[in-house]
């Protein structure tokens, strides 16, 4: 039983929301650098930018 089921494109399924791999390692390096009180606006700016495309 997995708790975060991969489909075969790699999307997973997180509460009804799907994403992608690389959407959650996008997610999880704005985290890290949030919880490292990062100043570099451009990094969150273009790391948005990679998200949302």
């Amino acid at each position: 039983m997995n708790l975060f089921p991969v489909d075969d494109d790699g999307i997973i399924d997180i509460f009804g929301f799907k994403l992608h791999t690389d959407d959650l390692i996008i997610l999880l390096i704005l985290f890290i650098l949030y919880k490292e009180n990062s100043n570099d606006k451009f990094l969150y700016i273009i790391l948005i930018l990679l998200l949302l495309s």
